[in-house]
């Protein structure tokens, strides 16, 4: 099999994967605590992931050192709170809904960049970032703009939408390092960051000043528990991000950021089957709005690509 055909595949599965984060995270409410959560998938990821990249950090490590100031910052913004708040909105709202909202990341990637001078949006990008956060206003609202007026806020939905600005600047701000520190060397980094920053810290106030369990929410659920943060330990966090790293060296980040689309067709296949969650009209046709308006967006002026910048 030729090395694109295995990058496809690899991007696939990191579809599938990351969709089904939302799905397992959705699931795991009352079973595993929020804090738990968030701080196992990383706990149980990341010394795997530290031992394969241990070669690189070592090889980077004076650049790694200059740097660690601003890699914290990322990592802690990043990884650690990005993740606390996409599963907090799955733990508060529909796993479909969290999945649709975290696609318009894209969207929020090109409203940064305006700034930048080798961005141009014209009017048909700008008329495609409206239409697709109306459509996560729609997913948000629940089919009732109106209720976006009244107080009645949906807690999940919010928390979503803040991951997904998140994760957008967190992928900006990744882009200095390109041509720096290899992929894989990049998230592991930042990973721990965030871990040891957000996570650790969130884990340790939950369970020695809040009395929350460390792992089950109830001695008769230790087992799902169990299951459930192995799973997004070894899949999601771990085998998601090597795919995604593999597919998007063999086949480029442009073709890779397009199978992320598929995610959100994946948690509401999964949710629809293992949550009974109800696809109503109003998830097709905000999906439907952010799809469209994330085509309209990326059908602008590409980029300048020179080399990777220059790290002060």
């Amino acid at each position: 099999m030729r090395p694109a055909t295995l990058g496809i595949c690899a991007l696939l599965g990191t579809a599938i994967l990351w969709g089904s984060n939302h799905v397992v995270a959705r699931a795991a409410n009352g079973i595993v605590p929020l804090a738990a959560f968030v701080f196992w998938r990383w706990a149980l990821a990341l010394p795997i992931m530290l031992a394969i990249a241990w070669p690189s950090i070592r090889r980077h490590r004076a650049l790694i050192r200059s740097h660690w100031r601003d890699l914290c910052v990322i990592g802690t913004l990043g990884v650690g709170l990005f993740s606390a708040l996409l599963v907090a909105g799955a733990y508060h709202s529909r796993a479909v809904e969290v999945s649709m909202i975290n696609a318009t990341t894209p969207a929020w990637v090109a409203l940064m960049t305006l700034r930048h001078r080798d961005t141009r949006l014209g009017g048909l990008q700008w008329a495609g970032l409206s239409i697709a956060m109306l459509g996560t206003l729609l997913i948000i609202a629940r089919g009732d703009l109106m209720t976006l007026t009244r107080i009645e806020a949906r807690t999940g939905n919010f928390m979503a939408l803040c991951a997904a600005i998140l994760f957008a600047w967190f992928s900006i701000r990744l882009r200095r390092y390109s041509g720096h520190l290899p992929a894989f060397t990049l998230t592991t980094v930042t990973a721990a960051f965030g871990t040891a920053v957000v996570s650790l810290p969130y884990f340790l106030v939950a369970v020695c000043i809040l009395g929350q369990p460390i792992v089950a929410a109830a001695p008769d659920s230790q087992s799902a528990a169990l299951l459930i943060v192995l799973y997004c330990a070894l899949g999601p966090t771990l085998i998601g991000n090597v795919f995604f790293i593999y597919g998007l060296s063999e086949i480029g980040p442009q073709r890779a950021a397009a199978f992320l689309y598929a995610a959100p067709i994946a948690s509401s296949v999964l949710a629809t089957v293992f949550l009974g969650e109800v696809l109503r009209p109003y998830h097709f046709l905000g999906y439907a709005a952010i799809l469209t308006g994330l085509i309209m967006v990326n059908r602008r002026p590409a980029e300048i690509r020179a080399g990777a910048p220059d790290l002060e």
